[in-house]
């Protein structure tokens, strides 16, 4: 094989290779989904108002702040009422709910309380400790409120949370997670024996938040932003790309070294006649 059909080889696993990345993409970037909410309703008419965020901050016993959040939140419930229809409650997080909450080095909460609800969410640190995560979401309430119209269960103390070992919002140390894409968090019973059949999503839009802070001052740590584009890419994509590409390489090889035997066997051949 000539040098200028080597580089033609080399040129043509390159183009499939470049080709599959770029489709492998776009099968793997997916769209923020558009919420039922974009603004708060007020009370009195059917007009709305811009939406608002929250601060929730928790503070150890020295008075430095352990964790912070900022968010525009609705927690939507899923139910049955005694006809069979699927309802939804939608509550948004008030500004000032009762607030408690524990900071440890390598784990802390912070629990929210009000008249409807407890919403409790707790973070943890990697093995290694170079990051913080949300380890666990759940939020508690009884059956039995008045807001849900006509409930086909009522009287049931309702518990819903987050599957176990649970890792959201992974962040550096020392940086506040940020994101201007709203994000879900899902949750459900974990108890089997559990007769509401209650769901449970957790709504966060222009969120803002930082674990493990320990800082006299109360201000954020640098940014670590969710997403540049507000994009999300299956993380099995540069592993398909680079399978792609291996096969394709090794096509090639394969294909070279079979060129290259049977020349040289024609070759000696032609020698030995």
């Amino acid at each position: 094989m000539t040098k200028a059909m080597l580089a033609h080889i080399l040129i043509f696993t390159a183009i499939i290779g470049v080709a599959l990345t770029l489709q492998l993409e776009g099968l793997s970037t997916k769209k923020p989904r558009l919420t039922k909410y974009t603004m708060k309703p007020t009370l009195d008419s059917g007009t709305s108002l811009p939406s608002t965020v929250s601060m929730y901050r928790i503070n150890n016993t020295n008075g430095a702040t352990c964790i912070l959040i900022r968010t525009d939140a609705l927690l939507s419930v899923s139910y049955r009422d005694k006809l069979g229809e699927d309802k939804e409650l939608d509550i948004y997080l008030p500004d000032y709910p009762e607030l408690w909450g524990t900071c440890e080095d390598d784990q802390s909460s912070i629990s929210l309380k009000t008249k409807d609800f407890v919403l409790e969410i707790d973070f943890k640190k990697t093995p290694g400790g170079e990051r913080w995560y949300v380890s666990y979401v759940e939020v508690s309430y009884s059956s039995s409120n008045p807001k849900f119209e006509h409930i086909d269960r009522p009287g049931l103390k309702v518990k819903l949370s987050t599957p176990p070992n649970t890792l959201l919002f992974g962040t550096p140390v020392g940086k506040s997670y940020t994101c201007d894409q709203e994000k879900i968090i899902t949750m459900f019973s974990q108890d089997e024996n559990d007769k509401s059949g209650h769901l449970a999503k957790l709504y966060l839009r222009e969120l803002r938040m930082q674990s493990f802070m320990f800082k006299a001052a109360n201000t954020w740590g640098p940014t670590f932003q969710c997403s540049a584009t507000g994009t999300y890419r299956d993380e099995t994509a540069p592993i398909a790309v680079g399978s792609a590409l291996a096969i394709v390489t090794l096509c090639s090889v394969t294909a070279y070294g079979i060129w290259r035997y049977m020349k040289i066997k024609n070759v000696q051949y032609g020698a030995m006649e």
